[in-house]
């Protein structure tokens, strides 16, 4: 597995300690981008990457995952997990 982008694996543990700055992925994702000190050619991969996309970068699965549920995208293909959680 390569190692992930910088920032990458420190921005998704700050949203898991900070949830109200969840909504910066949808709304401004360069604030967190920039804060985090993320390189600019993985940027592009992080707003509209599938699963696959993001693992291939290095990001530790469990963190794809978080990342993908708070930027509104399918985890799956097949069955995206907030179909799950929506109808709770």
């Amino acid at each position: 597995m390569p190692t992930p982008p910088r920032g990458v694996h420190e921005l998704i543990e700050h949203l898991i300690e900070t949830p109200t700055d969840r909504g910066l992925i949808r709304t401004s994702p360069d604030v967190l981008f920039d804060r985090f000190d993320v390189p600019a050619d993985v940027r592009e991969t992080l707003r509209a990457g599938g699963r696959d996309d993001l693992h291939r970068l290095g990001i530790h699965p469990n963190l794809v995952i978080k990342w993908l549920i708070w930027s509104g995208r399918p985890t799956m293909p097949f069955f995206p997990i907030d179909y799950y959680f929506a109808r709770r």
